[in-house]
């Protein structure tokens, strides 16, 4: 993952685990374990260092943006919205970034 650290700048972040699925018949489900020292990191998608979502998906591949339905979330307030994020499939994995220019973060996703 890379999000804002101090003074703006880029930080790649290691050490978060989790997994990411997509299914043929348009479901989706996403869980981000954080590391000890961050179990207590929570916002609009994190809960006491845990993200976890599922819900259904749409795909516009000419803007290489998926969209996600949000059906179920740890964080309540993420039920109901749908949130597009940008793809792109490079170097053996799926790179995701948020599409609002006030989230500034990405995460490479790589399949085992």
């Amino acid at each position: 993952m890379e999000e804002p650290g101090p003074g703006g700048t880029m930080v790649r972040i290691t050490d978060r685990k989790g997994t990411l699925m997509y299914t043929g018949d348009g479901r989706m489900s996403v869980q981000i374990q954080f590391p000890a020292a961050q179990s207590s990191v929570s916002n609009d998608y994190i809960s006491n260092g845990y993200e976890a979502s599922f819900g259904t998906y749409e795909v516009n591949e000419e803007a290489k943006t998926i969209t996600r339905h949000v059906e179920g979330s740890i964080t309540r307030g993420l039920v109901g919205q749908s949130l597009t994020r940008a793809y792109q499939f490079s170097d053996g994995g799926l790179t995701m970034r948020s599409v609002r220019p006030e989230e500034r973060w990405s995460t490479m996703w790589v399949r085992y």
